[in-house]
């Protein structure tokens, strides 16, 4: 299968394979990243707002606990760094080319309010007043689940946060039970709010890939697994735009199966889907190129197109078509042409121009489809545009 019908199913294939490791291919993860913070922006302003409040409601407490040691440090740590950063992080929230690098700036967040908590904790214990360490069990949790970072590096700014807290009471604190309390505390923290971020993201990463697939399966037909009607229109405009600025070839061809309803009415519909599938199997072989596709235009029509192909190579293809299906070897004794399923079709290959667009070109394929059918079926007629259409287009465009 081409390229284009191959990648409808990537989201399906995904959920099959599991991501235990929180990653999908790089333009996967590309368009995740993109939705999760499309979807997040609510959250991370609401984690920045938090924090604010927590900054300013804990400054009065924390220095009356530091009277007499650094207060002017903590001064400027807090209202000239700290805060400003925290303003500037919730305006780039509002900004769709800053939003992209706010993971980063989340974790710088975190970080630094965790690390000059645990020095100012560390301090004041030092200096023998008490400070509560379960500040920086809130930050740590802000991090697994506000903050807008995904898990890994939710995980590695907890990670540090406890062992800069852990060496600086090893180093810096005198050492008694509530200080082990806290440790064993905050290492729990770490834990609980790890598994929880582990599994949110989990969750939402299926969540966006069972929508992915939902969106995919309505391109496929589910009968054959060729591109639905909705989705030939999608594909073929899109090979058309392409070589209208590329000055190439497009090539089309619609293909009718042989005297089916006289198939179905003899071997049974259960046959007759069957047929169907043997057949969309094949003309799919027929896709060279990455922008190539097969379509199931409706009941038992098919449609296939080549982009870049040169209307000399139409013989080719006719022929390629017909002996791929004669060699399916499905015996159809109602047909009054063959003896075997056979197909019918009209070809047409043109450059886009003002008068060449997708549904000039569906229509000469099925005016020639039925020209097919009138002189005797199991045929394909060819046509391609004038090249005065193609000089139009030259004219037009200069």
């Amino acid at each position: 299968m081409v390229d284009f019908e191959y990648d409808l199913q990537r989201y399906r294939r995904k959920m099959d394979e599991g991501f235990k490791n929180l990653s999908f291919s790089p333009d996967m993860e590309a368009e995740y990243v993109a939705q999760y913070f499309k979807r997040n922006i609510v959250k991370q302003r609401l984690a920045l707002c938090i924090s604010t409040t927590l900054v300013l409601l804990l400054t009065p407490f924390d220095l009356e606990v530091l009277s007499g040691g650094p207060e002017t440090f903590y001064l400027v740590t807090r209202f000239m760094a700290l805060l400003p950063i925290l303003i500037i992080a919730f305006a780039f929230t509002y900004n769709p080319m800053a939003q992209k690098h706010f993971q980063t700036m989340a974790f710088t967040m975190v970080l630094a309010i965790g690390l000059t908590s645990n020095i100012f904790v560390a301090y004041a214990n030092s200096m023998g007043q008490p400070m509560p360490s379960e500040i920086l069990i809130l930050i740590i949790f802000i991090g697994f689940l506000l903050a807008g970072m995904r898990f890994r590096q939710s995980l590695a700014c907890a990670v540090v946060l406890f062992l800069s807290y852990f060496l600086l009471a090893l180093f810096y604190m005198p050492m008694h039970f509530q200080i082990m309390h806290d440790i064993i505390f905050i290492f729990s923290s770490c834990l609980i709010g790890g598994a929880t971020a582990f599994t949110l993201e989990y969750q939402t990463r299926l969540g966006f890939l069972q929508k992915g697939a939902l969106r995919s399966a309505a391109k496929i037909d589910p009968l054959t697994h060729l591109l639905n009607r909705g989705a030939i229109n999608q594909q073929l405009d899109l090979i058309m735009d392409l070589a209208y600025r590329e000055q190439k070839f497009v090539t089309l061809v619609l293909l009718d199966v042989d005297y089916f309803k006289n198939y179905n009415d003899s071997y049974g519909h259960i046959k007759g889907d069957n047929c169907l599938i043997k057949v969309a199997k094949e003309l799919s072989k027929g896709c060279r190129r990455s922008l190539d596709f097969a379509g199931r235009y409706g009941g038992e029509e098919f449609i296939l197109a080549w982009y870049d192909t040169k209307p000399e190579e139409m013989i080719d293809l006719s022929e390629q078509i017909a002996n791929n299906i004669r060699k399916l070897n499905i015996p159809h004794d109602k047909s009054k042409v063959s003896n075997l399923i056979s197909l019918s079709g009209g070809m047409v290959s043109g450059i886009p121009s003002a008068t060449i667009n997708s549904q000039v070109l569906i229509q000469h394929a099925d005016d020639l489809l039925y020209a097919s059918k009138n002189q005797g079926r199991n045929k394909i007629i060819s046509f391609t545009f004038p090249q005065e259409e193609i000089a139009e287009k030259k004219v037009l465009a200069s």
